[in-house]
Order: C-alpha cells, then sequence, then structure tokens
C-alpha cells in the first residue's frame, strides 16, 4: 500500500513539471548533443526558485498558471527525516498598503518525509507573500495544519518563511 501512495505522489509531482518543460524548455538534437534553451520571456514573473526555513527547511520553487493559482515544491528536511511537498495555492486577495501589493494565498498542500518508515501529511496552508517592484525578490510567510494520514493519524503542521528570486 505504502509503494502505491509513493508511486502516486512521485506522479504527481512529475506531471506539472513535464507540462511546464513542454511549454518553456526547447529541446533540440544537434548530431547527439542536445540543447536546452531555456525562453525567459514565457516564465517572465511566473517562476520563483529559493530557500525555505522552518518545518520543513530546504529548497523551493513555484511557477505562476496564471494570477489565480501558483504550483509549489520543496525539497530538504524536517529536522528528522529528507521531506518533500507540493502544494497548490489559490490567490485570495491583494492586499494594497500604501503602493505596496501583499497576497494572500490559500490551498491543499502534501508533504512526504522519509525516515525509518514513510510519512505523509495532508495540510491546508496559508501563505502571504510580497515581491519587490524594483528588484527580483519575492519574501513569503506560511502556515498549515492538517494531519498525518501515513504512519500514524496525527495532526500535522507546517510553517515557514522564504526567500525566492524571481525569473
Amino acid at each position: 500500500m505504502k509503494r502505491i501512495f509513493i508511486l502516486f505522489f512521485l506522479f504527481t509531482l512529475v506531471q506539472p513539471v513535464s507540462l511546464w518543460a513542454d511549454e518553456v524548455l526547447n529541446i533540440t538534437e544537434d548530431r547527439e548533443i542536445r540543447t536546452l534553451r531555456f525562453d525567459k520571456e514565457k516564465v517572465q514573473g511566473k517562476l520563483k526558485a529559493g530557500l525555505s526555513l522552518g518545518y520543513p527547511s530546504g529548497v523551493t520553487a513555484g511557477y505562476s498558471f496564471s494570477n489565480f493559482f501558483e504550483l509549489n515544491g520543496t525539497v530538504g528536511s524536517d529536522f528528522e527525516s529528507f521531506t518533500t511537498g507540493v502544494n497548490g495555492l489559490f490567490s485570495l486577495v491583494n492586499f494594497d498598503i500604501s503602493g505596496e501589493i501583499f497576497s494572500l494565498s490559500a490551498g491543499p498542500a502534501v508533504n512526504a518525509h522519509f525516515k525509518r518508515n514513510f510519512a505523509l501529511d495532508t495540510l491546508a496552508l496559508v501563505r502571504l507573500e510580497y515581491t519587490f517592484r524594483k528588484i527580483p525578490l519575492n519574501l513569503f510567510i506560511e502556515g498549515g495544519l492538517g494531519l498525518r494520514v501515513i504512519e500514524f493519524a496525527d495532526m500535522a503542521g507546517s510553517a515557514a518563511l522564504g526567500a525566492r528570486y524571481v525569473f
């Protein structure tokens, strides 16, 4: 049963990445040498990558498919195990404070923990973020509550601060 959940989780990670790669990357073959061309215009302001500190801590990346939906992933640690996570955030409201925009988003999240035993958390996540106008930097604070559905049924949570470069 655990293998089915792991395979399902890995498939959910790979599928959006392959859709993004088809849209953004142009792969051509030239005498058996592959050339990867990154189309910066297609991802202008949509792709973000950086660090997340908290529970879990690690490398994080996100891609905005529209003004209303962003898919994010994290690879790192929860201080006890190797952790990967994915979340889909829907924009709820933008706060305009003296001309600066702070975006509030919420959505589902799944975190997988790989230690002696495999554990899987399902969470409801809320994020407040700010993107600077003049420099390509995005700052965020997020928190989530949910259930640990594999290993043992218990409460689960997450909280993190992060900084990401906006491509």
